[in-house]
């Protein structure tokens, strides 16, 4: 019941479940929960790079300075390339004041916000995870989204019969060695593709947002958008936070993979 997806994308999520204990005691590395990530990679001997690659065919490089990813690129070699995102983010004043008129207005007719049980056997996780992997999105182990593996809080809209229409989810990956230990990172925004157009997406987003500050004690919020996507980039900016030119968020996969969806 705790993975789901792909039998490559289960064994990613349970590896990064399994390294937590690794990867908040090591500075530099980050929990992303379906792969390794590093947030400053001058502190990982590159070595360990190359031996994930190798292994898992991902690795993430989170709050790069836009100044290093042509360093990491030639690290890579022709072998791999790597994907970015830009990186927008906001401090609990400029995201509490955009998101908390979003999350006051009334829900769409026939929808309601879910409450997530403890329970790993609740189904209501297992119909995230679904309605994630349905529409594109690589999911979290149910440890993750239940915060169990680091802090975090998973939002949930549903039609009237039970079925996932709208999810989105808040952590704090950052370790404590690191300069964002306090920021959250929002993201796994899914909306069913019946259900787009509505502002449902604006609303899941502002529930996790608000959820990082009000549940996990966030003093900043974090989310990472392709240069392309700009209905995405409207949505986060709606909720507040702005494009941070100086950093992205990249990722490392085989030169002959689709892009990853974060």
């Amino acid at each position: 019941m705790n993975y789901y997806g792909t039998e490559k994308q289960q064994r990613l999520q349970r590896q990064s479940d399994e390294a937590q204990e690794r990867i908040a005691a090591t500075p530099g590395l980050v929990q992303a929960g379906r792969f390794f990530s590093v947030d400053n990679f001058n502190l990982i001997d590159w070595a360990f790079v190359d031996e994930r690659l190798a292994k898992d065919g991902v690795f993430g490089f989170r709050m790069m300075p836009t100044t290093h990813i042509e360093d990491i690129r030639q690290k890579l070699g022709s072998s791999y390339r790597i994907d970015v995102w830009n990186v927008c983010r906001a401090d609990r004043t400029m995201a509490v004041a955009a998101c908390t008129p979003i999350q006051a207005a009334d829900l769409p007719n026939g929808l309601t916000c879910l409450g997530l049980s403890d329970r790993h056997e609740d189904e209501t996780i297992r119909r995230i995870q679904i309605c994630m992997t349905d529409n594109g999105i690589a999911p979290f182990s149910a440890y993750m989204l239940l915060g169990e593996i680091v802090p975090a809080v998973t939002v949930a809209l549903a039609d009237g019969d039970g079925n996932i229409v709208a999810t989105a989810h808040a952590n704090m990956p950052f370790n404590t060695h690191s300069r964002y230990r306090g920021m959250a990172w929002v993201g796994l925004i899914t909306v069913t593709a019946d259900q787009r157009g509505k502002g449902l997406g604006r609303l899941v987003n502002a529930l996790a947002i608000m959820a990082a500050f009000e549940t996990l004690g966030a003093d900043e919020v974090v989310e990472f958008v392709h240069a392309d996507n700009a209905v995405s980039r409207r949505m986060i900016q709606s909720c507040g936070l702005q494009l941070d030119p100086t950093i992205l968020c990249g990722l490392a996969t085989p030169v002959v993979d689709a892009r990853f969806t974060t």
